[in-house]
């Protein structure tokens, strides 16, 4: 028998949080609160800033005028088992998130995705044994004028417009796009190390653009590692990330990885594997359908600067236009004829960051990623995090069943948060 929907929003957001993450509340109690008193508890401030973005809040200012005439007081009374009596000002969030250490709010997050991943919800999502995380940055806050030294810039076409960019390392399970740890990118970050200050006012745009995502990845990396030490896990990322430095992190960390690779990315270990797989004895499948004709080749341990690592090239011709499409992944994962489909289907699970993941933070579900949520760069960390838990939360009420037929009641998430 299928269940009922039920009409309250509020019941169905409860239901589903309580039920995959029963422990949210206690989570929040343990991040160490900076004030020495107050009149709003975290559980108030963290869980109404969920809701916030929830309902399509794009500032603090938001609940003061929003839900001034509803139940929201009541509602949020009962989801965090205290009495609220009053909306607070806007100010105090931003005076309490940008006090409150990065360290705090990133070990909130891990507590709510280990408890996932202890449970199991992504359990099925594993291919070849390991979970598979897609490492891209995206652009969080967007301004036309200098909000922080802090910020990056770019200029286009004589205008010049400043933002934040957060790297991130997303889970892609169950068509969903679950953020598991971030890192920020800052202007340090531009410089390359024993770069000169010449050097770097020579460099372009995307080189820039470049430099401060690797910057951040020797960061996040690490990080990553040492909190989820035994977690089996492949890294996936775009041709950004094919570079000696990265490669040896990956191998000093033990951590398996598949990525884009293009042909001027790393041009001598392109024709390495190039002239391999001319051999007669290269390894190679060809594959026909109605629709197209598709080859594959790939080799193993190729040696490039004192590491092996292992490449495919899949060339597929459309029958009805005679056009070509042609693309070249690496991985330090050894390439059978048993597994090359899998570790293909992985590399393009890179596509969900940018649909499910960021894609949906920007435009369809509504949270307005590139909005100015804050100019205190503490506070922004906090802030995005946050956005990041709520993300997961939405994505959990659209592909679980635990409240009834999602898409039969409310077609999208867009419609069940307005």
């Amino acid at each position: 028998m299928k269940k009922e929907f039920s009409k309250n929003t509020t019941e169905v957001f409860v239901k589903t949080m309580f039920h995959y993450v029963p422990d949210i509340l206690k989570y929040i109690d343990e991040i160490k609160d900076p004030r020495k008193g107050h009149n709003y508890s975290m559980r108030y401030l963290i869980m109404s800033e969920i809701l916030m973005f929830l309902s399509e809040g794009k500032s603090q200012r938001f609940t003061e005028t929003a839900y001034k005439d509803t139940k929201y007081l009541e509602n949020i009374g009962k989801i965090i088992k205290e009495e609220v009596k009053k909306i607070p000002d806007a100010e105090i969030y931003t005076d309490v998130f940008s006090r409150i250490l990065g360290e705090e709010i990133e070990e909130f997050q891990y507590k709510i995705n280990h408890q996932m991943i202890r449970n199991k919800i992504y359990e099925e999502s594993k291919v070849m044994g390991k979970y598979n995380m897609v490492l891209d940055a995206s652009r969080f806050q967007k301004a036309h004028y200098e909000v922080s030294e802090e910020w990056l810039s770019q200029t286009k076409e004589e205008k010049t417009t400043w933002y934040i960019s957060m790297l991130e390392l997303k889970l892609i399970a169950n068509e969903m796009a679950v953020s598991i740890m971030n890192e920020m990118i800052r202007n340090k970050d531009k410089k390359r190390e024993n770069e000169t200050e010449e050097e770097l006012k020579n460099k372009s745009e995307e080189e820039i653009k470049q430099d401060c995502e690797l910057n951040a990845t020797k960061r996040l990396l690490p990080k990553f590692k040492e909190k989820y030490p035994k977690l089996p896990v492949r890294i996936i990322g775009d041709s950004l990330y094919p570079c000696i430095e990265i490669m040896k992190m990956l191998e000093e960390l033990k951590l398996e990885y598949i990525f884009v690779l293009k042909d001027k990315r790393l041009p001598t270990l392109t024709e390495d594997f190039l002239n391999l797989v001319s051999l007669p004895e290269g390894s190679r499948h060809l594959v026909e359908n109605e629709k197209e004709l598709i080859l594959t080749m790939w080799e193993n341990e190729i040696e490039y600067q004192g590491i092996e690592t292992n490449i495919i090239r899949q060339i597929k011709k459309n029958k009805e236009n005679g056009k070509y499409a042609i693309w070249m992944w690496m991985t330090n994962r050894e390439i059978t004829k048993n597994n090359i489909n899998k570790i293909i289907y992985c590399a393009k699970l890179r596509d969900y960051i940018e649909n499910q993941g960021f894609r949906e933070q920007k435009i369809t579900s509504g949270i307005d990623l590139e909005h100015v949520y804050s100019k205190n760069v503490k506070a922004i960390k906090v802030i995005y995090t946050i956005i990041q838990i709520t993300h997961l939360i939405l994505q959990i009420i659209e592909h679980s069943d635990i409240c009834g037929e999602f898409n039969k009641k409310y077609g999208s998430v867009k419609v069940f948060r307005r």
